[in-house]
């Protein structure tokens, strides 16, 4: 198999075109730094806002249960702290510093869109997975309650539903900010 790329082939004639040479200025980066820092920041808000939810909506059943049954509520209660102390390391928002310059900005900045595109690209490991021992739990508590009805059946298909598409989505996303730090490289490229 040979090494040289088929200039016919598509993939190869999108690896194979120039970049265009883009220019930004300092407070242009800063200003974009500032934004994505700030969607960031309501993005994580609006999760943790969920957390304390789960979080609300839990304590009064672990108060209420006793035994096996306290199980699903304490991994659920588990997995959502877990979560949120992990969207705290990988996913909080770091401002650009105030006395960089220009090529220190944009790699700051690279790096930063790098860190919340590998927190997105890993979110089934961090984000689901933590939860899904607890909600497992429920279906086990339900079954035990009431047998394998169409009540679990529609919990765990939606659940795998759900799952999916938050998966799906932050795929989604960290192939957009992907797109965005390959035209930052570019960028860095033409600096140097």
């Amino acid at each position: 198999m040979s090494n040289e790329m088929n200039p016919n082939d598509p993939r190869n004639l999108w690896q194979l075109q120039e970049v265009e040479k883009v220019t930004i200025t300092v407070q242009e980066l800063k200003f974009h730094s500032a934004r994505f820092e700030r969607r960031i920041h309501w993005r994580n808000v609006r999760e943790y806002a969920g957390g304390a939810l789960v979080i609300a909506m839990l304590a009064p059943q672990l108060w209420r249960s006793h035994g096996w049954r306290l199980v699903p509520g304490v991994l659920m209660l588990l997995g959502t702290l877990y979560v949120m102390f992990e969207l705290y390391r990988r996913g909080s928002a770091r401002p650009v510093p105030s006395e960089a310059g220009a090529a220190a900005s944009l790699e700051f900045h690279r790096r930063e869109m790098e860190r919340q595109r590998d927190a997105l690209k890993s979110v089934w490991r961090w984000y689901l997975l933590p939860l899904l021992p607890g909600l497992m739990a429920v279906a086990v508590a339900v079954s035990i309650d009431h047998g394998i009805d169409f009540r679990v059946i529609g919990f765990v298909a939606a659940c795998v539903v759900l799952f999916t598409g938050i998966w799906a989505l932050n795929e989604w996303a960290a192939r957009k900010l992907d797109r965005k730090i390959q035209e930052l490289k570019a960028m860095e490229a033409k600096d140097e």
